[in-house]
């Protein structure tokens, strides 16, 4: 069996890095197109009354956060319309390829706060937990290893190389 270098095997990453965007992005979608009523705090659709069922099974740090913002219905509101909106702008930078490092970041955060906020809900609702687990761990990969082979990325990296603090150089693609 032959020798597979890591270069090889960075040309497979794509199809990890435009899945894990779409799986952000699509929620995007599904809340301000599909069904822009679950963004509606008038209707009966709306996200936040599914985070209500999250507080009793939240974990710390995050409880104290949805707690302060299920009490407050405007921020509610506006953190719905931030959440939604980071989903789709670093979803569809995901499978750009485009500040890949930064996405994988952000979309990690996005992953595991959903899980946090969750809890345990018991072996009947694992969804956020599958979420959290698979979509953070592939967006932190991300983190480190950035985007080549087609990606936006990898077109500014020919271009640049990065920042040079001291002796330290920090790779922005």
């Amino acid at each position: 069996m032959a020798q597979v270098t890591v270069e090889e095997t960075q040309k497979f990453l794509p199809i990890l890095r435009i899945t894990l965007g779409f799986m952000f992005f699509s929620a995007f979608v599904r809340r301000a197109i599909n069904v822009p009523a679950k963004l509606d705090p008038n209707s009966s659709a709306y996200v936040g009354g599914k985070l209500i069922t999250f507080l009793p099974h939240a974990w710390a740090p995050i409880k104290g956060m949805l707690e302060n913002i299920l009490l407050n219905p405007s921020l509610l509101y506006e953190f719905i319309i931030l959440f939604t909106a980071l989903e789709a702008i670093f979803g569809l930078f995901m499978i750009l390829g485009l500040l890949t490092r930064l996405s994988g970041l952000v979309l990690a955060g996005l992953a595991w706060g959903i899980g946090l906020a969750a809890g345990w809900l018991g072996s009947t609702c694992v969804d956020e937990w599958q979420i959290a687990a698979v979509e953070g761990a592939a967006a932190f990969m991300f983190v480190f290893t950035g985007s080549r082979w087609l990606s936006v990325d990898y077109l500014l990296a020919k271009r640049s190389k990065g920042i040079r603090i001291g002796k330290y150089h920090i790779p922005l693609w």
